[in-house]
């Protein structure tokens, strides 16, 4: 009287997704829309991009962008302001497939 049920929640999910080609198109016009043109554009960081764009919080964004599909990398580099007390600063790279 069992009949065979595949479970849902064995079927692949976001692991399976190629991390190459994302899931779903960005609305340009929405945060993560704006961010993935400025990556595009350039290596940021978290506060370039909120100084930059109307965005309140980017490291949000940013792993939105990654839950999507999209890959997105971090690079420290040295600090442009020589007076701060950090050295270092965190950018976000987009890298993309030709």
């Amino acid at each position: 009287m069992t009949t065979d049920m595949k479970r849902p929640d064995l079927e692949g999910g976001r692991a399976d997704r190629s991390a190459d080609s994302p899931c779903c198109k960005i609305n340009p016009s929405t945060q993560c829309g704006m961010v993935l043109s400025a990556l595009r554009r350039r290596p940021m960081s978290a506060a370039e991009l909120q100084w930059e764009l109307p965005i309140a919080d980017a490291r949000a964004v940013v792993r939105d962008l990654i839950a999507k599909g999209y890959r997105i990398e971090k690079h420290d580099h040295p600090n442009p302001d020589l007076t701060a007390r950090c050295r270092k600063i965190r950018r976000y790279h987009l890298v993309e497939s030709k």
